[in-house]
């Protein structure tokens, strides 16, 4: 595994904490569009992936070409255990989930990241590039979130002074999850 590829892998969700510290919680409870996951669902999201995509490392080393379906939270009774914890919880959970998933890929000899996994959508993935497809998609969690964050502060423009401006992007974007 490309060595700045295990980097972003330790590092990349921690950016999470930039975006949401001068949030005060109903913007980081509250639906902005009724249709779409608030901040705190986002991030119970991303920290429930985590653990499912822990899982399917291991069933990657143990299985011969094990076959996953898209993960979908709505389908998944952990989800709703998960979006009952606070965000500060979540936090602290995805980051040890997150150390531990460092820790494994370190640990994968060399010889075992040719190991393929069956994406239901994308197909036959070697455990490169699921970790690549893990940082792609959280990538656009991320977004996602600091696209809310600044949605918060500009619908609140005239009581802020620290606005962020972002154009509404939704009807232009390509999702990368699935």
């Amino acid at each position: 595994m490309y060595q700045q590829t295990i980097e972003r892998f330790c590092n990349q969700h921690k950016t999470i904490k930039n975006y949401i510290d001068d949030l005060p919680p109903e913007a980081i409870y509250r639906r902005l569009n009724p249709d779409k996951f608030s901040i705190h669902e986002t991030i119970a999201y991303l920290t429930r992936y985590h653990h499912v995509f822990m899982n399917r490392l291991h069933s990657i080393m143990q299985d011969i070409n094990p076959y996953f379906q898209v993960y979908k939270p709505d389908q998944d009774p952990e989800f709703r255990f998960t979006c009952a914890k606070s965000t500060g919880s979540l936090l602290h959970e995805m980051y040890r989930v997150r150390e531990e998933l460092c820790s494994f890929l370190q640990a994968i000899p060399s010889e075992n990241f040719s190991r393929i996994g069956i994406h239901e959508v994308l197909g036959r993935m070697t455990i490169d590039q699921w970790s690549e497809f893990f940082l792609l998609h959280e990538s656009t969690q991320l977004f996602k979130i600091f696209k809310l964050a600044g949605s918060f502060w500009s619908m609140e423009s005239t009581q802020h002074s620290n606005v962020i401006h972002l154009p509404l992007l939704s009807n232009y974007l390509d999702e990368l999850a699935v």
